[in-house]
């Protein structure tokens, strides 16, 4: 297995042209939505996406007696594949 070293071994995503920031943006809420909806129904604490150049993190946090979700979203991120 190789693990890929940051940066030589990383690419960066770069979006296609042919979705509008418009477009992006209702498809990024979108996700968050059905994301946050999986994490209830499933009692899980991380879940990540990814589509053209965006990555979409979601961590529940916990403190104290409460707890909420955590939302990052990066665009034009750079990733690495491990085989």
């Amino acid at each position: 297995m190789h693990i890929p070293k940051y940066p030589m071994d990383f690419n960066d995503s770069i979006r296609s042209k042919k979705t509008s920031e418009d477009d992006l943006h209702h498809k990024v809420n979108q996700e968050i939505e059905s994301m946050i909806a999986f994490m209830e129904q499933n009692n899980t604490n991380n879940h990540s996406v990814s589509f053209e150049d965006v990555l979409i993190i979601i961590d529940r946090i916990y403190e104290d007696d409460d707890s909420y979700f955590e939302i990052s979203v990066a665009k034009q991120h750079s990733r690495g594949i491990v085989r």
